[in-house]
């Protein structure tokens, strides 16, 4: 009698330590999960899904739509040349580009508001500059930045026969920053439903971006 006890009793606390083990493995498997949950959610709070990631470019390889690029910008507060990320965002030629101009020329004073002579036309490149980590002084920084238009070829644009010497009009707009993201355009005459030029952002000499229009996959408009 006490032996058939005695196995009832083992059998008895086998059971529950069994019992024990199927009711801890939910729990240790609802805290994983849980783990895993807060790593992702925190993983998504971090990243940026429109990183700034400059690429390199030249006459030869110039960028598309979007893309950014490195180009120099002074710093007057430093008194030098910092690269600093653009990209292209929007091309607009015409009637629509010349109207912008008029208006920035006449609210700037800076330049004079010049006519296109018959069979040319004002064209804008709007553009985005990251201005994260340009040392932008005490005041801040603005989004001007010296643009070139040449032929894709890096010459003098050329069209039937005729060479034209582009110049630009740096249209900012009109806010200064410590750091994020700011908006500019650089305006210039060239021949109507002329594309086979390249703009070329930062100084000459520095570092420069490169973007051309001849491109399949470039500044469609």
């Amino acid at each position: 009698m006490m032996k058939k006890t005695i196995c009832l009793l083992t059998a008895a606390l086998m059971i529950c330590a069994l019992c024990g083990c199927k009711d801890e493995e939910p729990e240790s498997s609802e805290k994983t999960s849980r783990s895993v949950s807060t790593k992702e959610e925190s993983s998504q709070q971090t990243e940026t899904p429109d990183e700034v990631r400059a690429v390199s470019s030249s006459l030869v390889s110039p960028l598309g739509m979007d893309e950014w690029g490195s180009a120099a910008k002074f710093s007057p507060d430093q008194q030098k040349y910092f690269n600093v990320p653009l990209r292209v965002v929007r091309v607009t030629a015409g009637s629509e580009a010349e109207k912008r101009v008029r208006d920035f020329c006449s609210s700037d004073k800076t330049y004079t508001f010049k006519k296109p002579e018959k069979g040319c036309e004002w064209v804008i490149a709007d553009y985005e500059i990251s201005l994260d980590g340009f040392p932008a002084g005490k005041g801040g920084a603005d989004t001007a930045v010296v643009a070139f238009v040449t032929g894709t070829d890096g010459k003098t644009v050329e069209y039937k026969g005729k060479k034209y010497a582009v110049t630009t009009v740096c249209m900012t707009d009109g806010k200064y920053y410590f750091e994020g993201t700011g908006k500019g355009s650089t305006a210039f005459i060239v021949p109507e439903n002329f594309r086979d030029y390249t703009i070329a952002f930062g100084e000459y000499g520095e570092t420069q971006a490169y973007f051309t229009q001849s491109k399949k996959t470039a500044l469609a408009f």
